[in-house]
């Protein structure tokens, strides 16, 4: 099965975040993980906490060529948290 390896750019503002595709967590530390997925369609989740504007990026690659890419997830107006979803193909 292919290795798909994230990384989790937090804000400094964020306090904490979580990330799942599908209904599989993705182990981090220190904003790093990986997960071995079937070739295919995926669904990246992510939450995460902070203050109105904080914001977390988040990229997957497989082989060195990103397959997923959240450039800025903001923590909406008015809110503690935000969470999105992307979907993504892995070869």
């Amino acid at each position: 099965m292919p290795r798909v390896d994230f990384e989790v750019t937090p804000s400094s503002g964020i306090q904490a975040f979580w990330i799942a595709v599908g209904t599989d967590d993705v182990t981090l530390v220190n904003g790093k993980g990986s997960i071995n997925l079937q070739s295919g369609k995926h669904t990246l989740v992510w939450w995460f906490v902070g203050d109105e504007g904080d914001s977390i990026s988040i990229t997957g690659t497989q082989g060195g060529r990103t397959v997923v890419q959240v450039k800025q997830s903001k923590v909406p107006s008015g809110e503690h948290e935000g969470a999105g979803v992307k979907k993504f193909d892995v070869a």
